[in-house]
Parts: structure tokens; C-alpha cells; sequence
């Protein structure tokens, strides 16, 4: 099981356990007692991981219609509470912003992309990212070439990779093209406020997810078409063969 079923189905189970999440959470710590809250976030449940995992487990089967195996967790209900009580501690934090589950992935990211631009770095922050994601931009090249499918190469910088799965919660999906929202705008909202950045969402996405969306593409041999940024914050791509952009 990937880490994006864990997430999915984590968040799906919370849905499903409302009630007994919400109630537990504000009730429950390892520091029991008035103010408790003031001094970290908590699920509630610390120490009744696996009791969590298995509510949320027979939750899951019980709400899925496909009953597939990435559905049942038997054998990992630890592993999913675990995950559970992540996601619980996580959307209860919210002041001074209502954190979302990718809270911590948008910070660490926005944190290297201002540093970069900072110190004019840009360039080598981008080339050294590639660098790391080469092996498998060049097993993606490897099975477009074999096969002739560009959607290998939409798969593989989207759905396929949890740094963008577990970054972008608003995802639509349609034939040959994917679309989600930009997820910085909320941190960033409180961020710039308190000094810590100076960028805008509009700076992200032409100087880090254009560039890095292209360099990838030209790795993997395809060509991938960026939207310009739209004041609603929705980006989508689509992939084109590489010969078609240079010939255009």
C-alpha cells in the first residue's frame, strides 16, 4: 500500500468517525488537564493508535463499494491509527490559520524556494531537485519510448509521486490533462504578514513549478504545457510529444 492510500483513506475514515474523533481530541492527551491544548496539538488518542486503526480500518470496508485490497488493512491497523491521529492533530490546529494535512510539506517547500530566490540560487535549486528525481525520469522515459503513452509522463510528475499528491489537495482530473490548486496561498496568506516570506503564488509558480514541470518533461522526452497563473490559483497540464514544441 502507497502512502497516498494510506492518506486517502485516512482522511476518509475521519469523515466516518467524526463524532468519536472530535470528542476524543479535546478530551484525551498524554498532559491531561485544563490548558493542555495551549502546550501542543493532540489526537486524543496517544497510545490507542492500533484502537483507532481498526475502528477506521472496518470504517473503510464498510464505506467502500470496491472492496479492493488497497481498502483493507488487516495486519496494519496500527500503521493506519498512526496516520489517523496525524491527520486529527493536524486539522485541529487552527489558529492562526486552519492548517491542512499538507501544513508541514508546504512550509519546508516555500522555505527552500525563498532561500533560492534570496540568494540567486534559483538555477542550482532546480538542477540539483532534478538531479535527485533522475532515476526515475529515466525509468519514465524508458516506458514512453517502449510504449508510446504520454500519460506514463503526466502520471509520473502528479499521481504517481507523493511530493505532489501529498502537496495538492483540490486535484481535478480529465482526459490527457490534470488540474489542481495552488497550495501555498493560505500559509503564505500569514506568512508574508509575519516576514518570514516575501513571495507571492504567482512567483512560485513561474519561478519553481513551470521550470521544474519543463525540466522534468524534457527528461523524460515529452513536452509539458504549463497554464499561466490564474487569479483562482488553478494550474493545469497537459502533455505534448517534445517534438511538436520545438517544431512549434
Amino acid at each position: 500500500m502507497n502512502q497516498k492510500g494510506i492518506l486517502t483513506t485516512s482522511l476518509l475514515a475521519l469523515i466516518v468517525l467524526a463524532p468519536l474523533v472530535g470528542s476524543a481530541s479535546r478530551d484525551v492527551s498524554p498532559f491531561a488537564g485544563p490548558g493542555f491544548h495551549a502546550r501542543g496539538s493532540w489526537s486524543g488518542f496517544e497510545g490507542r493508535e492500533e484502537e483507532l486503526g481498526k475502528a477506521v480500518s472496518k470504517a473503510i470496508m464498510e464505506t467502500s463499494t470496491a472492496k479492493v485490497k488497497d481498502h483493507d488493512f488487516t495486519g496494519r491497523e496500527l500503521q493506519l491509527g498512526r496516520g489517523v491521529a496525524t491527520v486529527i492533530r493536524t486539522l485541529n490546529v487552527d489558529t492562526p490559520y486552519q492548517h491542512e494535512t499538507n501544513d508541514a510539506l508546504v512550509k519546508m517547500t516555500l522555505n527552500y524556494i525563498q532561500f533560492a530566490k534570496d540568494h540567486g540560487m534559483m538555477k542550482q535549486m532546480l538542477e540539483h531537485e532534478l538531479a535527485t528525481e533522475m532515476p526515475m525520469l529515466n525509468a519514465n522515459r524508458r516506458r514512453i519510448a517502449e510504449s508510446g503513452d504520454l500519460d506514463i509522463a503526466l502520471m509520473a510528475v502528479s499521481e504517481r509521486t507523493a511530493c505532489f499528491y501529498q502537496l495538492a489537495i483540490e486535484v481535478k482530473r480529465a482526459p490527457g490533462q490534470i488540474s489542481w490548486k495552488s497550495p501555498y496561498g493560505t500559509v503564505l496568506a500569514m506568512t508574508r504578514q509575519l516576514g518570514q516570506h516575501t513571495l507571492t503564488e504567482k512567483e512560485v509558480h513561474e519561478l519553481f513549478t513551470i521550470p521544474r514541470l519543463k525540466m522534468q518533461a524534457e527528461k523524460m522526452g515529452v513536452n509539458i504545457d504549463v497554464s499561466p497563473w490564474q487569479d483562482d490559483g488553478w494550474v493545469t497540464i497537459r502533455v505534448s510529444p517534445l517534438k511538436a514544441a520545438v517544431a512549434g
